[in-house]
């Protein structure tokens, strides 16, 4: 009996194993909102008699984030980094102060419902951006170009998706969670307040990244000077506040603020980008990401604010791939504007290319005029990484081919085309292409190790390349 005992308690304790973990990184804290709300004017107390405009944006979060203070959500991770480093030392006492001290079982329904909340803010950005994606196409007012459309309809299929595996998920921690109800309009306001704080969480770890790159409190004063600067500028405020989607932005105060220094030189430029044709609905659901990555994009904003247009509907697909096309900004910028042009033709490809992208880099000058032509059929060269890799020598020996329409039509379009282009990527002789530099060759090789696993893993569920 004393065997069975000791096995049933090895059985629980390997269930409740993740909670265990989880439960341990958890510790009770307020909306950053509020945080930002008296942070803010303390690292400004030589500006004081500016606080009031900057205090009195601050309520409408503050309201919002009321509701959570003291309750079961449990504000964790880049909030909690924060606090502890701003306020070293504070977590345990802002813990028994906020929280108390709960049982296990209280501690686990906390973290579910957190969970829960992690995915109902999942499913209303997806929904923001589709709103954004149909509201795009009923101002355009036009028949939409054809890869315009394919490249919007692919956007949609994924966000779907995605919003679909959220609700799943919703489902499941449901279940473990029990058949507990929270009734009434207190339950609303909680689960509201629930979905708020954790979409609120990508905002406040762009913020815990801006505090540990520097002093953190020198970085708030930094950041709360330039707030106050750009809020004495009573057009540029008037015409963020007018701004139609203005209100979706509350959730991402604490990444605007983290980026307040970098961002208030380009703040008129920003506001003419996005004050016309849904561009902030467009990019409001990748705020976040964008500002986590604001070091690497700011010296290319001029250019990106020239084209938001074209860059807008596919801000989530180019964040997914960002370090792989950052590579592409080195060209000079007429080339640089010319292939932008094709993000919308290649934009449902990227997932499908994978490595390939960063392989054909190099040879982006000889591949530029025959993209057009390439596109059709890049998912089903996708798994053969040596045709990207040397892309220039296939090009040099058999560049004349894509220029004879029928031609190019009847071999790109055989089955067997993608391994015979492997095949003499690899064997074709390179010096007459690259010279001196014939014998460097990047390892490619691992690339194509991936897209087998990704292929099998793909058939496996019914799915297979194209």
């Amino acid at each position: 009996a004393s065997l069975g005992l000791r096995q049933d308690a090895k059985a629980q304790h390997r269930t409740y194993t993740p909670f265990r973990t989880a439960l341990r990184r958890r510790i009770p804290q307020p909306p950053l909102s509020v945080m930002l709300a008296v942070l803010l004017p303390l690292s400004a107390l030589s500006a004081l008699p500016a606080l009031l405009p900057l205090s009195a944006l601050a309520l409408p979060a503050l309201s919002t984030a009321r509701a959570a203070i003291g309750g079961e959500t449990p504000f964790v991770g880049a909030r909690a980094g924060v606090i502890a480093t701003l306020f070293p030392g504070l977590g345990k006492p802002l813990q028994r102060l906020l929280g108390g001290e709960q049982g296990f079982t209280a501690k686990r329904r906390a973290v579910l419902r957190w969970r829960i909340a992690e995915r109902r803010a999942e499913v209303e950005r997806c929904s923001r951006e589709l709103e954004a994606l149909a509201a795009r196409e009923y101002r355009a007012g036009r028949p939409e170009a054809p890869a315009v459309r394919v490249a919007r309809q692919e956007r949609v299929a994924q966000l779907r998706r995605a919003a679909g595996q959220a609700e799943a998920s919703i489902l499941r921690y449901k279940a473990r969670l029990g058949a507990e109800e929270r009734p009434g309009w207190l339950g609303v306001a909680a689960r509201a307040a629930e979905t708020f704080t954790a979409s609120e969480e990508r905002s406040a770890r762009v913020l815990w990244t801006r505090l540990r790159q520097a002093d953190p409190w020198d970085a708030l004063r930094q950041d709360a000077a330039s707030l106050l600067r750009l809020g004495s500028n009573v057009t540029l405020a008037r015409g963020y506040l007018q701004l139609s989607s203005s209100s979706r932005l509350v959730p991402h105060a604490a990444a605007i603020v983290a980026r307040a220094a970098k961002l208030e030189r380009h703040a008129p430029g920003i506001l003419l980008a996005v004050d016309r044709d849904g561009i902030l609905e467009l990019v409001e659901p990748h705020l976040d990401e964008v500002l986590q990555r604001f070091d690497q994009i700011e010296p290319h904003l001029p250019f990106v604010l020239d084209h938001v247009d074209v860059l807008a509907p596919h801000v989530g697909v180019i964040l997914k791939h960002f370090d792989a096309l950052l590579l592409y900004v080195d060209q000079p910028k007429d080339d640089l504007a010319s292939l932008v042009q094709y993000l919308p033709i290649f934009a449902p490809l990227f997932d499908t290319l994978g490595p390939n992208i960063a392989l054909a880099q190099p040879h982006i000058k000889a591949l530029a005029p025959h993209l057009s032509t390439i596109a059709p059929h890049a998912a089903r060269f996708a798994p053969y990484c040596a045709v990207s890799a040397n892309a220039d020598v296939l090009l040099w020996y058999f560049g004349w081919v894509l220029r004879l329409p029928l031609l190019r039509h009847l071999l790109l379009s055989l089955p067997a085309m993608p391994r015979i282009a492997a095949f003499l990527a690899r064997r074709l002789p390179r010096r007459p292409v690259r010279g001196r530099t014939a014998d460097y060759e990047c390892d490619w090789e691992a690339c194509e190790d991936f897209f087998r696993e990704t292929q099998r893993g793909r058939r496996g569920r019914g799915l297979a390349f194209a």
